[in-house]
């Protein structure tokens, strides 16, 4: 899918913004979108992203509660004037509230901020299309995936 991105609501509840390398939320937003598939990030995955920020390949965007827990985040990865949304997660316990929309909304006003033309991602079926359309994504294609 590609898309032009639009503005949603940022769900009631929740701040989404862009987290730098820095960021105090940083580790709870690498480790949103391993939770959302149930798993648990690899030892040094926050410094590997961290590193990834700082080096401007990744830009990290996240949901959080009022205690400062990531909910939801997702990353772009830029390659010129090209950027890919990948690994956008919500907690099994906060889905239904709109926050993958509002953060993946998020990378891509990033990355328009950043001058990035064409942002696209892959969805992993016609429902996520169906919702990332809302965000102006249409799709453009379909890859296979091979599997042993």
């Amino acid at each position: 899918l590609e898309g032009e991105g639009s503005a949603v609501p940022e769900p009631e509840g929740v701040t989404v913004r862009v987290v730098e390398a820095d960021d105090p939320g940083l580790e709870s937003a690498v480790a949103a979108p391993y939770g959302a598939f149930g798993a648990t990030p690899e030892p040094g995955a926050a410094e590997r992203v961290a590193g990834r920020i700082r080096a401007g390949y990744t830009r990290l965007a996240a949901a959080f509660d009022a205690s400062g827990t990531a909910l939801a985040a997702g990353q772009h990865q830029t390659v010129g004037p090209v950027s890919e949304v990948v690994g956008v997660g919500t907690l099994p316990e906060a889905r239904r509230r709109g926050l993958g929309l509002a953060v993946t909304a998020a990378l891509v006003a990033d990355a328009r901020a950043r001058g990035v033309e064409l942002v696209f991602l892959t969805a992993s079926d016609e429902n996520v299309a169906r919702l990332y359309g809302r965000l102006g994504f249409r799709t453009v294609a379909t890859a296979l995936i091979a599997e042993a």
